[in-house]
């Protein structure tokens, strides 16, 4: 009889027994690791799309310039625009980081392979889906009239160190930091390294890819 794990029992396992499920966790897996990545992007962007389709944007400074502007019609593409984003955050914060740290810790300990490493960082991605799925029930739960400075539209007119500090404010929350926790040990057992060794790899990557995001403004 097989040993295998199923699929449910893994993602529990990453919360329950992460390092046994993490070493039980190979290359075989990358559709499952790049499954859950991709609901994360779905559940994400419905909640975006939602969250955008309660705003009153009729404060917009540029609205009143534009004659009869509809301010249904903008939510809706503007809903639209920012599930996209949300989607595409979503696969490059599981992609470029991953390869960050396989490229840093391959060079440091010649062990460890790029698909095995996406497979589990991408079952390590499960806090963040769970973060998403909350974001989405309240994205349903609250009222309409949200306010629309929640779209922070000065983002893209911010210094290079302003989007940099305000990448990292946003990816400080406890399910981010739960994943990254995950992606630590995962990292340990890809590479057969120390988890202390594999957290320097892993913060300095996650370090450089938020500065490479603030500059891509993506």
């Amino acid at each position: 009889m097989s040993n295998e794990k199923s699929f449910a029992r893994k993602i529990v396992g990453v919360f329950t027994h992460p390092r046994s499920t993490f070493e039980a966790i190979t290359e075989k897996d990358l559709t499952r690791g790049f499954a859950v990545v991709l609901l994360v992007a779905i559940v994400g962007a419905l909640a975006s799309t939602q969250y955008i389709s309660k705003m009153d944007l009729s404060s917009l400074p540029r609205i009143g310039l534009l004659p009869g502007a509809d301010a249904s019609s903008l939510r809706g593409s503007l809903g639209i625009a920012f599930g996209v984003i949300t989607g595409i955050r979503t696969v490059t914060g599981w992609l470029i980081p991953a390869l960050i740290i396989y490229v840093v810790a391959k060079l440091s300990t010649g062990e460890g392979g790029f698909k095995r490493l996406l497979a589990q960082t991408g079952l390590a991605s499960t806090p963040i889906l769970i973060q998403h799925v909350l974001r989405l029930i309240d994205a349903y739960a609250i009222q309409d009239n949200l306010r629309s400075d929640l779209l922070q539209t000065g983002t893209l007119t911010a210094g290079l160190s302003q989007r940099i500090i305000n990448q990292a404010l946003n990816s400080l929350n406890l399910f981010s930091l739960v994943t990254i926790i995950l992606t630590i040990v995962a990292a340990s057992v890809t590479f057969r390294s120390s988890k202390k060794k594999m957290a320097m790899i892993t913060v300095v990557s996650y370090i450089l890819f938020i500065a490479l995001r603030s500059m891509i403004f993506i």
